[in-house]
């Protein structure tokens, strides 16, 4: 059993990173080949909100 929760430490670990993430406002792409980690593009909306400082 011993296997089983570290198997499962190591899963919440991985989930809680990725909720990190997700509110830093970047893409997660996971694939075969790995994981790829990329920022969004500033749209012109965004630019605009950052500009009126919104």
């Amino acid at each position: 059993m011993k296997f089983d929760f570290h198997l499962k430490e190591q899963i919440v670990d991985a989930v809680e990173h990725l909720y990190d993430l997700s509110k830093k406002n970047v893409i997660v792409n996971i694939t075969q080949k790995g994981i790829r980690v990329s920022e969004k593009r500033p749209t012109k909306q965004t630019i605009k909100w950052r500009a009126k400082n919104h």
